[in-house]
């Protein structure tokens, strides 16, 4: 595939950051393969465009339409915010005559490195001009750089209080999301901002500003995130000049609200890369490479020994990622050893999950599944501690607390650690005596470490969900996930329509249900011999 001279958006770069592969596919892939967009994503767009309209009415400002011109009209003007707008400039590079990556940068050389060079893109009247000394020479005089024309919506610019009575005035980048802490995809945004903005105004911005859900200001360096936008920028226009789109890596996936995950599954199906492994990491992946380790098989077939003289992967991760190399091939689990002790059990054991709404900062559900031994049945009961409205998260809390409270020689089976974390910050909040949280944490069991220490299993990631639904077990409602449960309970909240409700107390019932089957299995798979090898006590995690 072949990219042609074009242009480039600042949301494609950040797409490029999140998944190597998804712009890639936005550009080249088989349309009709997309998906729908995800019905959080328009909810998150909606919060965002409310938040932005909030920072508008709490510090008025200009409006302006997009392009440079009505942005240097503006800033002509002395505008002291700046809402809207978009910014387009030529940004350039030097080529490497090597065609070698770039070396990730020390501190120091962070401290040194050059901005990106910028070309202002010109106005029909011509009243802009370039701005770096080094871009006044002609194109061909420089045939040893290379650029590309970025664009990017803006949020807001605010006057740097600095610049006044200065001669020229110049503005600061502020980006709005609805996140509850910055994050290094919205400071490369402000960084790249700041290299498009430093084009009409002459002088790149050191700082920048993020105001997120809590409308609090953060305040922004940039001169590392400017060095790192750069690479990013190369490295994807590197990538679309290939005929094949870039590897993605498990570890670091957000495919669940991507349109392109139908499309990923079904290669993944049949090519297997070696990237997909569970373990295989960004930076584990080049390490296999250069060591000739360029399929799922012959990770599998590696003597162990080699593997583990790689530099830089250790032993134990060798280990790790032969036993996952061959749970996969020979799509059976491979168990570990015994569990360290056996699963505790009782006459009484309990199952729980909960749902939480982040925009609203409520846990909403605690779901609990009891299961009794009542001679030679089982009796099986599922109970909703709801808090239909976020106010109500105490009253659930307090419902949750009696009724385990009930049972209070059950173990408490649940999966991973957010409902340890959830049921702190619960009782915390609520000023539950904490001698009786500390005797319910006591009694919860979590199912992901016990899968950790004693087992791997021939699936793509170890969540609740591909582990239930390789043990066999089906949700009722196939589309369910932890997106579409915040989503659920936003429009119950909007709307009022109690069919979201009862769809999040299915799923969530089912999630329970589903934890319910894993510990049956695990009881069962822990009388299996393990295989030989360090205990995974020395592993880095799966």
């Amino acid at each position: 595939m072949e990219f042609q001279q074009g242009s480039v958006d600042a949301e494609e770069l950040l797409a490029f950051f999140r998944c190597r592969r998804l712009p890639y596919l936005d550009r080249f892939g088989p349309q009709e393969a997309k998906l729908p967009p995800e019905s959080l994503l328009e909810q998150w767009r909606r919060d965002r465009q409310a938040l932005q309209a909030a920072v508008l009415e709490r510090f008025p400002g200009e409006e302006v339409a997009p392009g440079n011109e009505a942005l240097l009209a503006a800033m002509a003007a002395g505008a002291e915010r700046i809402y809207g707008g978009q910014v387009v400039a030529k940004l350039f590079w030097e080529v490497d005559p090597e065609g070698a990556a770039e070396a990730e940068p020390t501190d120091s050389e962070v401290a040194l490195a050059p901005s990106l060079e910028t070309e202002v893109e010109l106005t029909e009247d011509n009243s802009t001009d370039k701005t770096s000394s080094s871009l006044a020479l002609p194109p061909e005089a420089i045939p040893e750089f290379r650029s590309v024309w970025v664009s990017s919506s803006l949020d807001l610019l605010i006057r740097d209080p600095s610049s006044i009575g200065k001669g020229q005035l110049s503005y600061l980048p502020v980006h709005i999301r609805i996140g509850k802490r910055p994050k290094p995809e919205y400071e490369l945004l402000l960084a790249l901002q700041a290299e498009l903005l430093g084009s009409l105004q002459g002088q790149v911005p050191k700082c920048g500003f993020l105001i997120l859900k809590d409308g609090k200001w953060h305040l922004v360096h940039l001169s590392r995130r400017r060095t790192q936008v750069r690479r990013l920028l190369q490295d994807y226009l590197h990538s679309l000049e290939q005929a094949e789109p870039p590897q993605v890596f498990m570890a670091r996936s957000r495919c669940h609200l991507c349109h392109w995950r139908e499309h990923c599954r079904q290669l993944n199906a049949v090519a297997q890369p070696l990237s997909l492994l569970p373990g295989v990491t960004g930076s584990r992946y080049p390490l296999l490479q250069e060591a000739g380790i360029h399929s799922i098989e012959a990770l599998a077939n590696a003597r162990l020994e080699m593997l583990q003289a790689i530099p830089k992967l250790g032993a134990g991760v060798a280990l790790q990622l032969q036993l996952q190399a061959r749970a996969t091939l020979s799509r059976k689990p491979l168990w570990l050893q015994s569990p360290p002790q056996a699963l505790p059990t009782a006459p009484v054991e309990l199952y729980f999950d909960i749902e939480a709404d982040p925009r609203h900062n409520v846990a909403y559900l605690l779901g609990l599944l009891v299961v009794e031994q009542a001679e030679e049945n089982k009796v099986v009961n599922y109970y909703s501690c709801l808090a239909a409205e976020p106010r109500e998260e105490g009253q659930a809390w307090q419902q949750f607390l009696q009724l385990v409270q009930r049972y209070p020689e059950a173990p408490i089976y649940h999966f991973h650690s957010f409902e340890v974390q959830t049921c702190r910050r619960l009782g915390e909040q609520h000023q539950t005596d904490p001698r009786e949280v500390r005797q319910l944490l006591k009694r919860f069991v979590d199912l992901h470490s016990w899968v950790q220490r004693s087992v791997v299993l021939p699936i793509e990631s170890y969540s609740l969900k591909n582990i239930a639904r390789w043990l066999g077990f089906k949700w009722r409602l196939p589309e369910g996930s932890g997106a579409h449960s915040i989503y659920w309970y936003s429009q119950w909240l909007e709307t009022r329509d109690r069919r979201y409700l009862e769809q999040s107390l299915i799923y969530n019932e089912d999630d329970c249900r589903a934890t319910y089957c894993l510990k049956n299995w695990l009881s069962q798979g822990s009388v299996l011999a393990p295989v030989d090898g360090p205990s995974p006590d020395t592993w880095a995690g799966h």
